[in-house]
This record gives C-alpha cells, structure tokens and sequence, in this order.
C-alpha cells in the first residue's frame, strides 16, 4: 500500500530534478518539453481531484521556490491543471488515448494561460500576448512534451492491458 505514494513521489522528484537540469540541453529551437505537467496529468488521471490538487499545489510552491519569478503563480497554474485533469479520473470516467492526448494539451494551454494572465496582469502588459504565446510558446511545447507522454500512454494503455489477460 505504500509503494504506490512512494513511486508518484520518486516520479515527481525524477521530473522535477530532470527538468531542472538536463531538460535544457535537449531543447529544440528554444522548445522544452514540461516533465512537470506531464507527471502531475498522470497522477490527476489516475487518482482524482483532490490528491491532483495538494500535489499540483506542491509543485507549482517547489517551482516558485527553485525559479524566479512571482512566488504562487506556477503554484496556482500547477492547483488549477491538477483539479482540471482530476475532474477526468479514469475511475469515473473512461477515456480514449486520443481524448486522453486533447487533454493533455488543453493543460498545457490552461497551466500557460493562467502563468501569461498573471504575468500580464502585474506587468500592466496587454493581453494580445497571451494568444501570440500560445501558438509560439505553448503549442510547441505541448507537442515536443507529447513525445515523452507517448512513453506512459503505450504502458498504460496497449502493454499493461495485455499483461493482466
């Protein structure tokens, strides 16, 4: 019963250490894939609202703590995407690999949305920025971060359900 909060805990402090480190060197044209977002969709998936929550909560406070910037705002992205994807637990409800892929770039463009509204907003910024982040910054990133996510939605989706027959 405890090996399951120990392996999400181990996943969570791999990504966060990988993409505070290594991340950067495999960066195509500037693009970086979100280790991050990608873990925490999984375990909002997997576990549900509230748990995807405190744990988005907890990232997004890790991330203020290790990056500059404004302290609570990838805390309040990281809560706000958690409840998000949790609302689609696969024990309530059941959805396709490809519906699955869609949601996993709706986060993405959530968490973003939310980081540019709050940057906009204490800059005095306009919000035209917001839409041209999004199609240079955001979409790119979703899809370079959708190779890696290709690796856990094969496992859980096509090998694991083959394995318990």
């Amino acid at each position: 019963m405890i090996q399951t909060p120990l392996k999400w805990i181990a996943w969570f402090v791999v990504c966060f250490l990988l993409q505070t480190t290594v991340i950067s060197s495999i960066s195509i044209m500037g693009v970086k894939p979100d280790l991050l977002i990608l873990v925490l969709f999984l375990f909002a998936v997997k576990n549900g609202v509230l748990p995807a929550t405190y744990v988005g909560f907890i990232l997004g406070l890790a991330q203020d703590i290790y990056t500059p910037g404004i302290l609570g705002q990838n805390a309040l992205a990281k809560t706000i995407i958690g409840s998000f994807a949790g609302l689609f637990n696969e024990k309530t409800v059941r959805v396709d690999p490809i519906f699955q892929i869609v949601l996993l770039v709706i986060v993405f463009l959530l968490n973003d949305t939310v980081d540019m509204v709050v940057l906009t907003l204490k800059s005095g910024g306009s919000f035209i920025t917001i839409f041209t982040h999004m199609f240079t910054a955001t979409l790119p990133r979703a899809l370079y971060s959708l190779v890696f996510a290709a690796v856990p939605f094969i496992w859980q989706n096509y090998i694991q359900p083959a394995s318990r027959r």
